[in-house]
Order: structure tokens, then C-alpha cells, then sequence
């Protein structure tokens, strides 16, 4: 059986490479010049190697078994963060403490527990019982899960407060030791000839026969065919004859996250760290690496589309940078090296994740997983409640693999 597989992130990548270990011929097509997709490591500091960054996917969390299994596989180590992603100092606004804001959001999970999918952050935050909440701990609050989901309150499912990212105790935290992007880069050596890069899929034929991708020199030809692009690309991606409505519909409906990254040298040594910006949807860390040291980068990650606009990304990191210095001004922040990554504006994404937004139907999330005909589909927005996390994308990747392995 020949498979076509359009997409090198985690998803498409593991979807191939258990294909090819079955026996089966795998065929990847990548729009970029590396493989990864939203996983993407690099040095801040050409020639640092203190300062490998994540630009886009960073933090190893709890349960996820399938990452850690194949990192084993290829002999890639975890390296301890000190930090914990889950626990963060509240900083700017109102003065707050992280308690109070552990125990605003406990209150509201509860409430949110009970809440339908259509009902909003905002519409839950408006409810009688919670109105007592309103201070600068909720004010902290609302801007780190607008940050984490990357759309703004109005517009956040309180049915999706309780996701993997949830928690406010400390708990541990990796990263892969010298960068995240080593495990797609393992799975692609292994795939050798069958990736082609530079090689963008513009429209994905299929019928009862099998099924042809065109791309911008020639077509491949196969038995099937795995998506596995970000939602955003997927909208606009041709199929001839189109899919059946159903998966339009919940495509259009799809949230979509708006985040970006930033990345500072380091002037003076630091402590490990984990700050919540109140007043602005960001927040920072510095963190161990693989050598146990605490990098000399201060990293930075903000969401929505209006706080993106807030902090002047569209116009470079300047702005961002001098606030997320002005945030820590106990550390030593080299202004003139800021790195910032965006993703919504990046041609084979369009947006950094998956959310959970008020416009998602009951339902969606299977339809957007399920195949259809010799066409199935990867990625971290079929991943369910794993959605939005590269535990997610290796998981949809096997499940896509299984599917198409099935009808050999």
C-alpha cells in the first residue's frame, strides 16, 4: 500500500514512520524547508548552545506517554525545567498572589464544570454566584487562560478551562534536551527519500480507486491519503470532488489561536522562573536546560489577537520586549538581540493551535478526526482532549496510521 501523507510536523511524521515500519510505502509531503511544522528549535545565539530555544511547541506536561516513549526510542533525554509551567508569580495590576489566584480558579472550574460549550469565560464571570470573584486575582486569572488558549474571554469556552493546561499547583515540567525539534528531525531521518521537502500540496484528488495530491511540479499517486496541516491551512486546501458538508461546517467552526513567542538574551545570571503578566495577556520564564544551568534567555509567550496588536508584534518585538523587561527588572535583558515568532501570519499555519471557542458545535471534534473515504486526517485539532499539544499530534498520528493500516 502506497500513503501519501501531506504535513512533516509531530503528526504527519509519526503517521509515516508507522507506516513505514508496517511494511508499507509512506510518501511525505512538507510545504517548508524543515521538518517539525510547529515544533521548532534554534539557537538564539548562533553558536550558544546555552540558548536553544523553542519557537514554537515547548513544554513536556504530565501524561504524555507517547512523546516520552519515542523520545526513548531515539536515546533523547528530558531535561528538568525547575520551573513549573502550571505555577506562576502574578505580576503588574492590582497586587495578587499566586494563592488567591489558585483558589479563583478553582471556583471558577467548578462553575465551569457545569457550564454548556456555548457559554463563554465572560458569560460565566457574569453569573451571580462568581461576581464575588472580581479583583485583581481574577484579573490575573482571565489573563493567563486567555494567554494559554490564545482568544480573548467573550470568546473562550468555559467548557474548555479544564484541559490538560489546567492546574495551578507546581508540578514538574520538561523540555527535550537540546531542543524539541530533535524528535521530528529523528523521525525524518528514518523516513530517508520518502520526505520531500519544499514540496506543498495544492489539491488533494480522491475517489473510490485511491487518490492523487498535486503539487507545483507533478502528482502523487496512492491508496490514501493523510492530512495533517493545521486547521487553518486545511480550510483552504482544494479536494476534488469537495468533502461532504459536515466537515466544512466544523472546519468554519474551528477555533482558531492567536499566540506569538519572544526570546531575550541574558545580560547577568538568573534564577528559574514562571511570571503572569495581570495587566497584559503574557507571560515569561526562565528555565534549566539540559546541563542543568538556567539559560541566559528570558522566554516569552502572549495571546489574542488583541493582545498581540497591544504589544506591537505586527510592527517587530520592540514593544513587547521593553514590557516583558520592565515585568522582570531584576534581570539583565539584552533588548537589541529579541527574537519574536509569530504563527497566524505564517503562510503553512495560520495559527498556533487549536482552541475551544463558544462557535464549536457538539460533536466537532469527531468529525474533524473522522476519514472519509481514502481520505483521513492528523494533527493536534483532531486530537481531541488532547488538542493544541504535540502529545496530541503523535497521538492523532497513530491513530491516522492505524486507520489507513486497517485496509492493507
Amino acid at each position: 500500500m502506497r500513503v501519501v501523507v501531506i504535513g512533516a510536523g509531530f503528526a504527519g511524521l509519526m503517521a509515516a514512520d508507522r507506516i513505514a515500519r508496517s511494511g508499507q510505502r509512506p510518501v511525505v509531503l512538507e510545504a517548508r524547508d524543515r521538518v517539525g511544522g510547529r515544533v521548532w528549535s534554534q539557537q538564539l545565539l548562533a553558536g550558544d548552545e546555552r540558548t536553544v530555544i523553542e519557537r514554537g511547541a515547548e513544554f513536556v506536561l504530565d501524561g504524555y506517554d507517547v512523546m516520552r516513549t519515542k523520545l526513548a526510542e531515539f536515546g533523547l533525554e528530558l531535561a528538568d525545567t525547575t520551573m513549573s509551567y502550571y505555577a506562576r508569580e502574578p505580576r503588574g495590576g492590582s497586587p495578587t498572589t499566586s494563592a488567591a489566584v489558585a483558589a479563583c480558579a478553582e471556583v471558577i472550574r467548578t462553575a465551569a464544570s457545569a457550564a454548556g460549550p456555548a457559554t463563554s469565560l465572560a458569560d460565566l464571570l457574569r453569573e451571580p454566584s462568581l461576581r464575588p470573584l472580581a479583583g485583581p486575582a481574577l484579573d490575573a486569572y482571565v489573563s493567563r487562560v486567555t494567554t494559554t488558549h490564545g482568544v480573548p474571554a467573550d470568546v473562550l469556552s468555559a467548557a474548555g478551562l479544564a484541559d490538560m493546561t489546567a492546574g495551578f499547583e507546581a508540578r514538574p515540567t520538561w523540555r527535550v534536551a537540546g531542543g524539541n525539534q530533535q524528535l521530528a528531525s529523528r523521525l525524518a531521518d528514518r523516513l530517508g527519500t520518502a520526505l520531500r521537502l519544499r514540496c506543498p500540496a495544492r489539491m488533494i484528488e480522491h475517489d473510490a480507486s485511491g487518490v492523487r495530491v498535486l503539487t507545483d511540479d507533478d502528482e502523487v499517486a496512492a491508496d490514501a491519503v493523510i492530512v495533517a496541516v493545521p486547521m487553518a491551512v486545511l480550510r483552504d486546501l482544494p479536494f476534488s470532488p469537495p468533502l461532504q458538508d459536515r466537515y466544512q461546517a466544523a472546519w468554519r467552526r474551528a477555533g482558531i489561536a492567536h499566540n506569538a513567542k519572544l526570546h531575550l538574551p541574558l545580560t547577568k545570571p538568573a534564577n528559574a522562573s514562571a511570571v503572569q503578566n495581570a495587566a497584559e495577556p503574557f507571560w515569561t520564564w526562565t528555565a534549566t536546560d539540559g546541563s542543568g544551568q538556567v539559560q541566559p534567555v528570558l522566554h516569552a509567550f502572549a495571546g489574542t489577537a488583541i493582545g498581540l496588536s497591544d504589544l506591537g508584534v505586527a510592527h517587530g518585538p520592540a514593544t513587547w520586549a521593553t514590557r516583558a523587561a520592565a515585568l522582570l527588572p531584576e534581570l539583565g535583558v539584552d533588548l537589541s538581540n529579541a527574537l519574536l515568532t509569530t504563527w497566524n501570519d505564517d503562510p503553512w499555519t495560520g495559527e498556533s493551535y487549536s482552541a475551544q471557542t463558544i462557535s464549536v458545535a457538539s460533536g466537532d471534534d469527531k468529525v474533524i478526526a473522522a476519514p472519509t473515504g481514502r481520505v483521513h486526517f492528523a494533527g493536534e485539532h483532531t486530537a481531541g482532549d488532547w488538542s493544541g499539544l504535540m502529545e496530541g499530534a503523535l497521538r492523532s498520528g497513530i491513530r491516522a496510521a492505524d486507520e489507513v493500516l486497517a485496509l492493507a
